[in-house]
């Protein structure tokens, strides 16, 4: 149950979370040999299948048949414990039966060996003290003293008190120093513990020597290979030194994995080291995978082991999908204010387009007024200059007014209609992704909606109309100031903020309160701006307004 609730934890991280830096070479090989687990494995159960199909073969011939047993409890012996107690067992009954004690001996510490990979340290030791190596061979000799010197190191490192440990650890280097007597001095064997005897001792310089020299051999098994760069691994680790630490324990993975070894400890530990460096994705596979080859073996200290930092990655990774959760709800809350936003814009849009249909009707009434004028200009000849004036300077307002009228109308209908589309199909993107659940899609499509963008792309539009209505407007402002007052666009800009105050209120928008909404500022800072910018002119306040009502669109 727990296995499944972490694949699930998986899943929901990997559709949620960012994208985590890329793993280096090491990281990447052992992800593609958890992949190739299975094939692994079968080339195990393959081998295993070949090794009981030769039992029917030689019910007759003993020594064939305990070879074959022999070698079944090897493959068995790091892959699963049920079948390896059962071959164990099995070995035990053979030497029974030939009464003879080497192998009676032998079967026992290789029955030793399993229950103490299943952590059960009581069965073991039972078994231990009872096993006589009186007359036995040096093999089996030196296999016992290894294998007692195990038994007081493990149980040493799961106490991990300072009383008990450093007794076991003093009986564990004695009876490894026993052994150690009895290996071939080129063999595997004699490295391997010659190293961890070192280890242990605290040379760790002299452990690191022998076994790297040992892993440089061209003859090690993949099991060997895992043996020795895990307990480099080790060492590192010890050392503080974990960037060579975690390269090793992948290393030692990765041969565990191609060797269909179950009953590891290596890649709990890389779990530990990269969950540490912020890796939680890889973590959380690593922790699955271990957890899963202990349930596998029924390796009961693993299970402990493992249970310690189980719940640590677990609850990181819940904490996280909340987080991107907490995200997403956050993302739908701006969009929902984007929206409320894009509607109080259209409805200032609409007022000002009703505004503009006013400005035409007091237009059309001047130019009925003007009609009038120009009835009085024919009969008083004496005022006709005055009149031709008003007459071409209300000709001037209503035609710039017409264009404004034209340019803007259709400049924010065209905008109108845009935007609404746009926020129709947001919504309705939005709402189909919710429905099917399609949490990263619907992030994907709120990044899309930008608000702030948005704001800069109707503004320059702004800019762009009003710069064709009126392309002197920057320059004819300018006069307004000293040189070194004027106002300096850069490249590519159009108009600037301060420039927009006063477009507007060219345009006949004067109120405070509005200049601030369409520009998204606070009236205080319009206030200030406009103030500031009329201190600096070279005329008075009334000239400043008069002056810039007057300057014009061209091709009136």
């Amino acid at each position: 149950m727990k296995q499944v609730f972490i694949s699930f934890l998986m899943l929901l991280y990997q559709s949620v979370s960012l994208a985590l830096p890329p793993s280096d070479s090491l990281i990447t090989e052992l992800n593609n040999s958890i992949k190739q687990t299975d094939f692994y494995d079968n080339k195990k159960l393959k081998e295993i299948s070949q090794l009981k199909s030769l039992l029917d073969g030689s019910k007759n011939d003993f020594n064939k048949q305990y070879e074959t047993h022999l070698k079944l409890y090897n493959a068995y012996k790091y892959y699963n414990y049920d079948s390896a107690f059962a071959y164990a067992k099995k070995l035990q009954k053979f030497a029974e039966y030939r009464n003879d004690p080497s192998l009676l001996a032998d079967a026992k510490i290789k029955l030793a060996f399993i229950m103490l990979s299943g952590g059960m340290f009581k069965e073991t030791f039972d078994t231990l003290n009872i096993i006589s190596v009186s007359g036995v061979s040096a093999n089996v000799m030196s296999e016992y003293y290894s294998l007692k010197a195990r038994c007081f190191y493990d149980l040493a490192d799961f106490d991990n008190d300072k009383f008990y440990s450093p007794l076991y650890n003093t009986l564990a280097n004695s009876y490894l120093d026993s052994a150690l007597s009895l290996y071939p001095a080129n063999s595997f064997d004699y490295f391997y513990f010659s190293g961890l005897s070192d280890f242990k001792k605290g040379k760790t310089d002299s452990a690191l020597i022998k076994l790297q020299k040992l892993i440089k051999s061209q003859n090690l098994s993949f099991h060997e290979i895992a043996l020795t760069t895990s307990m480099i691994g080790g060492i590192f680790n010890a050392k503080g030194d974990v960037d060579e630490a975690r390269d090793y324990l992948i290393q030692a993975s990765i041969a565990d994995i191609k060797s269909s070894t179950k009953e590891t400890l290596a890649l709990l530990g890389v779990a530990g080291i990269i969950f540490k460096e912020g890796n939680k994705k890889n973590a959380a596979l690593y922790i699955e995978k271990a957890n899963t080859d202990a349930g596998f073996y029924n390796a009961r200290l693993r299970k402990v082991q493992i249970g310690a930092i189980l719940p640590l990655i677990e609850g990181v990774m819940i904490n996280t999908i909340e987080l991107q959760k907490q995200k997403l709800i956050t993302s739908l809350i701006l969009l929902a204010i984007l929206t409320l936003l894009l509607a109080g814009f259209a409805l200032i849009i609409r007022k000002q387009v009703k505004n503009l249909k006013v400005a035409r009707l007091s237009l059309l009434e001047a130019n009925l007024k003007q009609q009038q004028i120009n009835q009085q200009l024919v009969e008083v000849n004496e005022l006709k200059e005055k009149y031709n004036d008003q007459l071409q300077q209300i000709n001037r307002q209503l035609s710039e007014a017409n264009k404004i009228k034209e340019e803007y109308i259709g400049y924010y209908f065209s905008v109108d209609t845009q935007f609404i589309a746009r926020i129709e199909k947001i919504i309705n993107l939005v709402d189909k992704k919710i429905t099917d659940r399609k949490w990263d899609e619907v992030k994907y499509i709120l990044k899309s909606a930008d608000l702030k963008r948005e704001k800069e792309d109707l503004l320059k539009n702004f800019d762009k109309v009003f710069v064709r209505l009126f392309p002197n407007f920057v320059t004819q402002f300018n006069t307004l100031f000293t040189d070194e007052d004027k106002i300096i666009l850069k490249e590519g800009q159009l108009l600037n903020t301060d420039l927009r105050i006063f477009a507007l209120i060219r345009l006949g928008i004067t109120d405070n309160e509005k200049i601030a909404e369409i520009l998204d500022y606070s009236i205080n800072t319009i206030y200030s701006k406009k103030t500031k910018i009329r201190n600096k002119t070279t005329v008075s306040k009334d000239e400043f307004e008069r002056k810039l009502i007057q300057i014009t669109t061209l091709n009136l």
